[in-house]
């Protein structure tokens, strides 16, 4: 089975639209087996909800047949933040 990853709450719609675009269902077949309207899962899909009810989270994922995985975000303390990247170099890096 294949597990589904998000951190935060707008990134697990997003994660769930991949996995159904993955299997080549359509936004309205995946609305219709999993009960809920397909602008619901479309706006869900879009990261527009955050706050959607877990139940129709839950019927989504079981359409698709994955799990999910929930994880807490990573968080960084204010003067622990990673060193600025010069994409400049990356570019040069790349096109050798």
């Amino acid at each position: 089975m294949t597990t589904v990853e998000a951190s935060r709450p707008d990134d697990l719609g997003p994660a769930l639209r991949a996995e159904r675009l993955e299997q080549g269902t359509s936004q309205l077949a995946l609305a219709e087996i999993a009960g809920v309207g397909r602008q619901w899962l479309n706006a869900f899909e879009m990261g527009d909800k955050p706050s959607a009810p877990l139940d129709m989270v839950m019927r989504v994922a079981d359409a698709l047949g994955v799990s999910l995985l929930l994880t807490r975000p990573v968080r960084r303390a204010p003067g622990n933040l990673p060193e600025p990247v010069d994409l400049n170099v990356l570019l040069d890096r790349f096109r050798q």
